[in-house]
């Protein structure tokens, strides 16, 4: 996993860009609008377009602090120097981070094969990037197994209402193998689209794996019904690429169904792949 892999991704902006010589006679008090009028964290300072100072927040409250705000910013360098800490675009992700770790840096200045800058990740977004990958299906965006089964083992100990619905494309195998892999992954991808546009932000949506997909929706069975025949009418009447797509869904709910989540769970499973043999 590479740095431009979380770049690609990361739309934030949390920082502001000066050329040194533009604000070299400002000093930490005007400079500190800067940070308030834009609601960032840092601000980084470049000279002939490489980084030259990343000044964070932190910095301007310790220059109140000790009555430095007057002072200007070439004599804030001279009396504050730092070392950056940089990475290119190639670089490991997972590396990069565990150095932030060790070295206790909360910016990593992401730069060019050149050493131009590019951008500034914070420790919270590589860390918020890795959970992801961690719990999220890379293809879908839809939570993995795993995430689902820690769903699952917090909600035997909460008394709330839990909806299971089953998702499994029919025939998808054999659309793969005639289609391609690349027509079989437009297809889980819309399918997943489907799927998380017909369910609310509380619900969780998962991709098993294959072509099979798991929504765990919190709410009364007849609300659980209505969300499992949005999601049944729309994935059925998905054409992709003049191919039609069907699936076969099953859902059961806690506790209409049953008192035990796992045998809700085996319900939902069984009743998809009944509704499946019934298409044969």
């Amino acid at each position: 996993m590479k740095i431009k892999n979380l770049i690609t991704i990361h739309n934030k902006e949390n920082f502001l860009k000066y050329d040194l010589n533009d604000i070299l006679d400002k000093s930490i008090e005007e400079i500190s609008k800067s940070f308030v009028d834009n609601k960032v964290d840092s601000i980084l300072i470049l000279k002939d377009s490489k980084p030259y100072y990343i000044l964070t927040v932190t910095d301007v409250i310790d220059a109140f602090v000790n009555s430095l705000e007057k002072i200007k910013l070439f004599q804030y360098f001279n009396l504050y120097k730092k070392d950056l800490l940089t990475a290119k675009i190639e670089d490991s992700l997972l590396d990069s981070y565990k150095k932030m770790r060790e070295k206790r840096y909360h910016h990593l200045i992401i730069v060019d094969k050149n050493g131009n800058f590019v951008t500034v990740l914070t420790l919270e977004d590589i860390a918020n990037f890795l959970t992801e990958i961690a719990i999220k299906d890379p293809l879908t965006g839809l939570y993995n197994k795993g995430f689902f089964e820690f769903l699952i083992d917090k909600c035997k100990n909460e008394d709330i209402e839990v909806g299971i619905i089953f998702v499994d494309l029919d025939n998808f195998k054999e659309l793969n193998d005639k289609y391609g892999h690349l027509f079989g992954d437009k297809v889980l991808e819309k399918v997943s689209n489907v799927i998380k546009k017909n369910i609310r932000d509380i619900d969780y949506a998962f991709r098993f794996g294959g072509d099979e997909f798991v929504v765990v929706v919190f709410s009364t069975f007849d609300d659980l019904e209505k969300i499992k025949n949005r999601i049944d009418k729309e994935i059925n009447s998905l054409v992709i690429e003049g191919k039609k797509i069907s699936a076969s869904l099953g859902y059961a709910h806690y506790k209409t169904d049953s008192e035990n989540l796992e045998e809700v769970i085996k319900i939902a499973d069984e009743r998809m792949y009944e509704n499946k043999r019934r298409k044969k």
